[in-house]
Protein backbone atom coordinates (compact mmCIF):
# COMPACT_ATOMS: atom_id res chain seq x y z
CA UNK A 1 0.00 0.00 0.00
CA UNK A 2 1.36 3.46 -1.22
CA UNK A 3 1.23 6.22 0.90
CA UNK A 4 1.41 9.68 -0.10
CA UNK A 5 2.29 13.23 1.97
CA UNK A 6 0.72 16.11 0.26
CA UNK A 7 0.85 19.88 1.73
CA UNK A 8 0.38 22.25 -0.25
CA UNK A 9 0.93 26.17 -0.40
CA UNK A 10 -1.10 27.62 -3.04
CA UNK A 11 -1.15 31.45 -3.84
CA UNK A 12 -2.63 33.63 -6.86
CA UNK A 13 -2.62 37.12 -7.88
CA UNK A 14 -1.94 39.91 -10.09
CA UNK A 15 1.89 40.28 -9.27
CA UNK A 16 4.18 40.23 -12.08
CA UNK A 17 8.09 39.32 -12.22
CA UNK A 18 10.66 40.54 -14.52
CA UNK A 19 11.86 38.09 -17.32
CA UNK A 20 15.55 37.09 -17.40
CA UNK A 21 16.50 37.03 -21.37
CA UNK A 22 19.33 34.29 -21.94
CA UNK A 23 22.68 36.26 -21.63
CA UNK A 24 21.18 37.31 -17.96
CA UNK A 25 20.54 34.28 -16.96
CA UNK A 26 24.13 32.86 -18.17
CA UNK A 27 25.58 36.11 -16.85
CA UNK A 28 24.26 35.87 -13.31
CA UNK A 29 24.36 32.40 -12.95
CA UNK A 30 28.20 31.91 -14.15
CA UNK A 31 28.77 34.73 -11.17
CA UNK A 32 27.44 32.20 -8.88
CA UNK A 33 30.30 29.85 -10.02
CA UNK A 34 28.17 27.28 -12.60
CA UNK A 35 29.72 26.09 -15.74
CA UNK A 36 27.14 27.12 -18.47
CA UNK A 37 26.48 24.91 -21.79
CA UNK A 38 24.61 26.13 -24.59
CA UNK A 39 22.16 23.61 -25.23
CA UNK A 40 20.00 24.92 -27.31
CA UNK A 41 21.29 22.94 -30.82
CA UNK A 42 20.81 20.24 -29.65
CA UNK A 43 16.94 20.51 -27.98
CA UNK A 44 15.48 22.78 -30.41
CA UNK A 45 14.20 20.57 -32.07
CA UNK A 46 12.29 18.94 -29.70
CA UNK A 47 9.66 22.00 -29.14
CA UNK A 48 9.40 24.40 -31.96
CA UNK A 49 8.45 27.40 -29.98
CA UNK A 50 11.88 27.06 -27.76
CA UNK A 51 14.25 29.92 -28.60
CA UNK A 52 17.11 29.28 -26.24
CA UNK A 53 18.04 26.22 -23.85
CA UNK A 54 20.94 26.52 -21.61
CA UNK A 55 22.25 24.20 -18.61
CA UNK A 56 24.24 25.39 -15.80
CA UNK A 57 25.87 22.93 -13.53
CA UNK A 58 27.87 23.38 -10.58
CA UNK A 59 32.11 22.70 -10.98
CA UNK A 60 31.76 19.35 -9.51
CA UNK A 61 28.47 18.35 -10.96
CA UNK A 62 26.26 17.95 -7.49
CA UNK A 63 23.44 19.63 -9.88
CA UNK A 64 22.34 21.58 -12.45
CA UNK A 65 19.92 23.97 -13.28
CA UNK A 66 18.21 24.27 -17.07
CA UNK A 67 17.48 27.17 -18.53
CA UNK A 68 14.47 27.44 -21.44
CA UNK A 69 13.77 30.80 -23.41
CA UNK A 70 10.57 30.52 -25.57
CA UNK A 71 9.24 32.44 -28.61
CA UNK A 72 5.97 33.46 -26.61
CA UNK A 73 4.82 33.29 -23.14
CA UNK A 74 2.41 30.20 -24.86
CA UNK A 75 5.33 28.05 -25.24
CA UNK A 76 6.97 28.46 -22.01
CA UNK A 77 3.37 27.54 -20.41
CA UNK A 78 2.97 24.34 -22.61
CA UNK A 79 6.14 22.88 -21.50
CA UNK A 80 5.57 24.39 -17.56
CA UNK A 81 2.19 22.30 -18.15
CA UNK A 82 4.24 19.12 -19.35
CA UNK A 83 6.68 19.43 -16.89
CA UNK A 84 4.37 19.71 -14.16
CA UNK A 85 2.31 16.71 -15.44
CA UNK A 86 5.13 14.63 -15.51
CA UNK A 87 6.38 15.78 -12.15
CA UNK A 88 2.86 15.43 -10.34
CA UNK A 89 2.56 11.85 -11.77
CA UNK A 90 5.30 10.49 -9.49
CA UNK A 91 3.09 11.38 -5.81
CA UNK A 92 5.43 12.76 -2.96
CA UNK A 93 5.42 16.03 -1.15
CA UNK A 94 4.38 18.97 -2.56
CA UNK A 95 6.62 21.93 -0.76
CA UNK A 96 4.91 24.84 -3.35
CA UNK A 97 2.60 25.74 -5.98
CA UNK A 98 2.42 29.12 -6.71
CA UNK A 99 0.39 31.49 -9.56
CA UNK A 100 0.91 34.78 -9.60
CA UNK A 101 0.26 36.61 -12.51
CA UNK A 102 3.15 35.85 -14.94
CA UNK A 103 4.81 33.80 -12.82
CA UNK A 104 4.35 29.94 -11.97
CA UNK A 105 6.57 27.79 -9.32
CA UNK A 106 6.57 24.39 -8.10
CA UNK A 107 8.44 22.28 -6.22
CA UNK A 108 8.17 18.90 -5.45
CA UNK A 109 10.25 16.70 -2.62
CA UNK A 110 10.08 12.62 -3.56
CA UNK A 111 12.33 9.48 -3.35
CA UNK A 112 15.34 11.24 -2.06
CA UNK A 113 14.77 14.09 -4.94
CA UNK A 114 14.13 17.39 -5.24
CA UNK A 115 12.48 19.10 -7.95
CA UNK A 116 11.83 22.75 -8.94
CA UNK A 117 9.62 24.23 -12.14
CA UNK A 118 9.62 27.84 -12.07
CA UNK A 119 8.17 30.12 -14.96
CA UNK A 120 8.23 33.98 -15.53
CA UNK A 121 6.37 35.02 -18.62
CA UNK A 122 8.27 33.18 -21.72
CA UNK A 123 11.27 31.34 -19.53
CA UNK A 124 11.24 28.25 -17.65
CA UNK A 125 13.93 27.03 -14.68
CA UNK A 126 13.66 23.40 -14.09
CA UNK A 127 16.20 21.42 -11.56
CA UNK A 128 16.00 18.14 -10.33
CA UNK A 129 18.34 17.12 -8.07
CA UNK A 130 19.65 14.79 -4.38
CA UNK A 131 17.11 16.74 -1.95
CA UNK A 132 20.48 17.25 -0.32
CA UNK A 133 21.01 20.73 -1.93
CA UNK A 134 17.74 22.08 -1.70
CA UNK A 135 18.52 24.63 0.39
CA UNK A 136 21.24 25.71 -1.85
CA UNK A 137 19.23 24.98 -4.82
CA UNK A 138 16.21 27.69 -3.38
CA UNK A 139 19.21 30.18 -2.42
CA UNK A 140 20.33 30.09 -5.94
CA UNK A 141 17.01 30.02 -7.86
CA UNK A 142 15.76 32.87 -5.57
CA UNK A 143 19.16 34.45 -6.40
CA UNK A 144 18.62 34.70 -9.80
CA UNK A 145 14.59 35.64 -9.86
CA UNK A 146 13.19 32.73 -10.34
Amino acid sequence: MEVRTLSTLFITGCTTKETLEPNQFKTQIEKKGFIVVDQTSAVIHLNADLNYSYIATTPDERYAIEYYSFNGESGAQAFYAQKHADITATGGQVSTELNQGNYQKYTLNHNGKYTIISRISNTVVFVHADKNYMEEINIIVKDVGY
